[in-house]
């Protein structure tokens, strides 16, 4: 369990700083170009503790995915399972393009960052997920 808790919490911290750095920093400029999609930012701040609740759920459901299946296989394990989530995520975003104005551009922003995002998240997960090892007797 000290293992399980670890890995969410490392890779949580990991998810809200870069989600802030990518999305907050780096795209803010192209956010703002399509500021008619978008919530009032006032409306956003106060509804950010859903931001929040929805990262740590998608930190759970990666750790819970990883231990199940994954854990054993150290970082290049949770790198695979990142890559394999976001694929699942690319897709999900493709057929959100078909039926909401978004810029193309943006879904290729949001793809890569989430490349780099679940690639990272699982070298994390995988480095503190790692096998116990037992000592030699």
């Amino acid at each position: 369990m000290r293992r399980f808790s670890l890995a969410f919490l490392a890779a949580f911290v990991f998810i809200f700083l870069w989600g802030w750095l990518y999305n907050g920093v780096l795209l803010k400029d192209v956010y703002a170009q399509t500021q008619s999609l978008w919530r009032p930012q006032n409306e956003t701040i106060s509804l950010f503790h859903w931001i929040i609740i929805g990262q740590a759920i998608l930190v759970l459901a990666f750790v819970m995915i990883y231990a199940s299946g994954f854990a054993g296989g150290g970082v290049a394990a949770g790198i695979r399972l990142g890559i394999m989530l976001e694929i699942l995520a690319i897709g999900a975003r493709m057929m959100m393009y078909a039926v909401q104005p978004l810029p193309a551009k943006l879904i290729v922003y949001w793809s890569v960052g989430g490349l780099i995002e679940m690639i990272v998240t699982g070298a994390i997960v995988g480095a503190i997920y790692k096998p116990t090892t037992s000592a030699a007797i």
